[in-house]
């Protein structure tokens, strides 16, 4: 009965009740497995339709893993982005205020030219942007650059899966007596448990790297107001400085 329902489900993979029971006929594999090897033996033949079954499932998860994980790249690079762009616009917003400020100290009657004075407030106040933009940026490249270095490792995790069982299917292929196809019947199991927590792990660190972790250090490196308006404040003090001195 077993080998007639595996035999239909991998004929037709497009059967409709194909996942709900390819998961069935992986659990029970597994369950033939156990069994196998507490008081059973198995051929060659046997351990072949045992194996067949959990390749095809490990692949499918795999992939699907594999998917994900590189599925997470784009949004990440989404999220810089959204990042900087906050970054610009608060920056922005936070510029207007001292402009207004330098525009005000300007129309204010002084008695002469200050015209030097907000010249160099000006200069000071790009200085300042600009020394900041370039902070922000290269966190966000070094924030960016590790996220997708642990995705990266991830998709390793996961692609490195393949490997490992086409190395285990030639074993598989190349045993010929009951011994040997015991053998591997119990290995199976323990490389199918250990294989699904890899890929569930590999999804993991991509997570947490490519959304959790990153969403927090994105939004500890956006601009801090309280101290944009320290270095402006003594721009502002010695642009009025400045402006009120007698010649």
């Amino acid at each position: 009965m077993f080998i007639h329902i595996l035999s239909k489900l991998l004929i037709d993979p497009y059967n409709q009740n194909y996942t709900k029971m390819f998961k069935f006929v992986v659990l029970l594999s597994a369950a033939l497995a156990f069994a196998a090897s507490a008081s059973l033996r198995v051929n060659p033949d046997e351990l072949h339709v045992i194996w067949d079954t959990i390749e095809k499932d490990i692949r499918v998860r795999q992939q699907e893993a594999e998917l994900e994980i590189r599925n997470l790249l784009e949004p990440l690079r989404i999220l810089v982005d959204d990042a900087r762009e906050k970054l610009a616009n608060d920056l922005q917003e936070a510029n207007a205020v001292i402009q207004d400020e330098i525009r005000r100290i300007e129309q204010e009657p002084h008695g002469r030219d200050i015209a030097r004075c907000i010249q160099q407030a000006e200069e000071e106040l790009r200085r300042v942007d600009d020394e900041l933009v370039q902070e922000h940026n290269e966190a966000f490249e070094r924030i960016q650059r590790e996220a997708e270095e642990e995705v990266q490792r991830a998709i390793q995790i996961a692609s490195s899966i393949i490997d490992e069982i086409e190395e285990f299917g030639r074993r598989v292929e190349s045993c010929r007596d009951v011994e040997c196809a015991s053998d591997l019947d119990v290995e199976i199991v323990t490389l199918y448990e250990r294989i699904v927590k890899d890929l569930d792990g590999a999804i993991e660190i991509a997570n947490e790297a490519a959304l959790i972790k990153l969403g927090a250090e994105l939004d500890q490196a956006q601009l801090d107001h309280e101290r944009y308006a320290e270095l402006t404040r003594q721009l502002l003090e010695e642009l009025r400085i400045c402006a009120d001195e007698r010649v």
